[in-house]
């Protein structure tokens, strides 16, 4: 309907003003811009924009992409019964009496159009439906779904009911089901032929003059429709449950939330970063708070706490780094830094540097591998690597060398203090015979340090960047450059540091003895990472103020409201601030699988995870405004999104993209992760330009961020965890 509007309402706007100045310049680029759209495929077009604004918005990229593709018919029509107008006796008397343009059109013009145009909306209802229809085939829904893994292939599934995204799967499954895609086409099928109905019958009623529309539709009929939508609007924010909810999540206090902050970023814990007893002192007390909170135990033994060992890399001296051509010295954390890469970067290294670039792979590999067969063949022992990618460093992991440089744009990611990774380069190529050590250094380097090592090459980087995008599918660029350079890089790797997450859980309500839906076996999960990454080789604290002591402290102050207000869910909530720097068990753990913090306690497991938060960097930012991050999950986006509105929270929707790519590719045998349940992020907007800096202390956080988030986040909860339709 938003989208039929939106054309009507741009198609009468633009036709109307052609109609009317016919044969200006006006006329003719209005009707040029019309003939240029229709040059091209509306699927395709349609698609394009969609994906362009962001399929992960929700409704809006549709109305806009399909009122762009749509608009020009409607002008079309509107623009001739204009021109067969403007020649009436009635139009030359209003001109005689001197009534101006604007209002010629919009008391005499608009109301003779009105009949026609509602005939013409429900024709264009019909071809909205079956253009939906199309896009929903190939992939493209409203909020364009979650990808979950099969075992012969990934696909889309939405959390919202759409006859699109019921067909966005059918060609797949055609042949073994074919039975599934009648009931979306028959949907569409039987609107699109009822709408086209509805809409010939009503052009033959006003036809006939059994039918006066102007009767029915006027300024009084409008203006009682536009109270009739207000009002229902404002009684439904204003009554029933959701005003009980708005006032408990009211109860939310700032202050207790700068309370929480203050006390995990006091510079006694260390920054809580990885390896310190400060990180153990943060873990205790958030586990003080969870009990006295009224939190039951979710961990191991009956405890909070549920163990594990992480791995990482730890610098032990100042970095050193040196280009062999007489020039000035460069500076760690300028200059260089450094690279928190799949492998630990550590020992020295010294040599001539060579460039390296890397072809896209190829689309149909074995699982878990993507071939390089020249870079298989190719010998770096005695060299420095460069590289322009993240990609490409990791696939020159278990390569021999003396080095890897990656060159990164954003030079602030020098100046901050990432977790170097534990795990260890030793290993053997059985292919090639090679065996590598496991002390290579790994650094990043600012464009203006890739430029001094390329002076005397002749190539720039903006070069060396152009001849990659150019290179074939795993091709293999190489490029030896005339400079040396020397790395020293003192680590040493942590392979075994218990670290603890700390684990409560609310219990649902909504048992077995009134159980029709039993809401208490739904899990809502709630997480924040607590810890920050290991100390530098100067020992310097950074704070963690809003990176993430905020995003616990909201979540400490969101579960005191929750108690105190005498809430009571239905659903059973599990807290979980974790620790998420290092690898556990060789992967990283920045982004933890929620299963694993299921086995903690026995029978947790049992649980259906209806919805996973993620709560970081809400207290500071280069913005003024929450952010919500969805991944998919269009209901869970629009229900943070409502709330926050309604708490008058200043709110925006993340850009999010989505590989369209991995669906079409049915060749593929790569498998795709999936999403354990609907997952939503919430941080504040640019919450990044303080991560991991020394600046990001207590001093620079904001309690009515804190509020405001945190507020947003209580009405959030509480909705969800008492009703199943959000």
């Amino acid at each position: 309907m938003l989208v039929v509007a939106a054309r009507t309402a741009v198609g009468v706007l633009l036709g109307t003003l052609a109609g009317w100045s016919q044969g200006s310049l006006l006329d003719r680029t209005i009707l040029a811009l019309a003939e240029i759209i229709s040059a091209f495929p509306t699927l395709l077009i349609a698609m394009i924009l969609i994906l362009a604004i962001g399929i992960r918005l929700g409704l809006q990229p549709f109305v806009i992409s399909l009122c762009f593709v749509g608009w020009g018919e409607i002008m079309q029509f509107v623009r001739g019964e204009v021109i067969s107008i403007r020649p009436k006796l009635f139009i030359e008397s209003a001109v005689a009496l001197g009534a101006r343009s604007p209002r010629i059109v919009v008391r005499h013009i608009l109301p003779n159009l009105l009949p026609s145009l509602i005939s013409l909306t429900s024709l264009e209802m019909g071809a909205v439906l079956m253009l939906l229809g199309e896009l929903g085939f190939i992939g493209i829904f409203i909020g364009g779904g979650s990808l979950i893994e099969l075992p012969s292939m990934a696909v889309l599934y939405s959390d919202v009911p759409e006859w699109g995204a019921l067909l966005s799967n059918i060609r797949f499954q055609a042949r073994a089901y074919p039975w599934t895609a009648l009931y979306p086409m028959l949907a569409f099928f039987t609107s699109i032929v009822g709408f086209n109905l509805f809409g010939e019958g009503l052009r033959r009623l006003i036809a006939e003059g059994s039918l006066v529309i102007n009767r029915l539709f006027n300024r009084y009929t409008l203006l009682l429709g536009v109270i009739v939508v207000l009002g229902m609007s404002w009684f439904k924010d204003h009554s029933g449950a959701l005003a009980f909810y708005r006032q408990q999540a009211g109860e939310f206090n700032g202050q207790n939330a700068m309370d929480y902050d203050r006390e995990l970023s006091d510079p006694g814990l260390f920054g809580r970063a990885l390896g310190t007893p400060g990180m153990d002192q943060a873990a205790e007390y958030i586990a003080g708070q969870f009990k006295q909170l009224d939190l039951q135990p979710a961990g191991e033994a009956s405890t909070y706490f549920q163990s594990r060992v992480h791995a990482f890399g730890q610098l032990n001296g100042t970095p050193a780094f040196t280009i062999h051509d007489g020039e000035s010295d460069l500076a760690y954390g300028e200059d260089f830094a450094a690279y928190p890469g799949r492998m630990m970067t550590g020992g020295d290294g010294s040599g001539p540097v060579r460039f390296i670039s890397l072809g896209k792979p190829s689309p149909v590999v074995a699982i878990g591998r993507i071939s390089y067969a020249e870079l298989d063949r190719a010998d770096f022992l005695g060299e420095v690597l460069m590289v322009l990618s993240d990609r490409e460093a990791s696939l020159l992991s278990y390569r021999s060398k003396e080095g890897v440089l990656v060159v990164t744009d954003d030079p602030e990611k020098l100046k901050k203090r990432y977790t170097i990774s534990g795990r260890s380069g030793r290993g053997h190529n059985y292919q090639t015979g090679e065996t590598w050590g496991d002390e290579t250094p790994w650094i990043w380097i600012s464009e203006e340090t890739a430029e001094r090592i390329l002076a005397g090459s002749g190539y720039s980087l903006a070069d060396l960047r152009r001849q990659s995008e150019t290179l074939a599918i795993e091709e293999l660029y190489e490029l030896p450059l005339p400079i040396t350079v020397s790395l020293d890089m003192k680590g040493a790797a942590i392979a075994e540091a218990t670290v603890r997450h700390v684990l409560g859980y609310l219990p649902g309500t909504w048992g077995i003895e009134r159980c029709t839906t039993c809401l208490d076996v739904k899990l809502i999960v709630v997480m924040a990472q607590y810890d920050a990454p290991p100390l530098g080789y100067d020992g310097e604290i950074y704070p963690a103020a809003n990176d993430n002591a905020s995003g616990v402290a909201v979540m400490l102050e969101a579960i005191r409201t929750i108690q105190e207000s005498g809430y009571q869910p239905y659903k059973t909530f599990l807290f979980i601030a974790y620790s998420g720097e290092g690898l556990d068990g060789g992967e990283p753990t920045s982004d933890p699988d929620v299963r694993g913090f299921l086995q903690a306690r026995t029978g947790f497991s049992n649980f259906e995870v209806e919805a996973i938060i993620h709560l970081r960097g809400l207290s500071a930012g280069s913005g003024d405004r929450l952010e919500v991050s969805a991944g998919g999950s269009l209901r869970l986006a629009e229900l943070f999104e409502r709330s926050a509105r309604q708490m008058g929270t200043a709110v925006m929707r993340a850009k999010e993209g989505i590989d369209i790519s991995q669906i079409y590719d049915e060749g593929s045998t790569i498998q795709h992760g999936g999403q354990e349940a609907p997952e939503v992020r919430l941080d504040w907007e640019g919450w990044q330009a303080y991560s991991r800096s020394a600046v990001d202390t207590f001093e620079h956080i904001s309690q009515k961020n804190l509020n405001d988030a945190g507020r947003a986040v209580s009405l959030a909860l509480i909705v969800l965890g008492r009703e199943t339709e959000y």
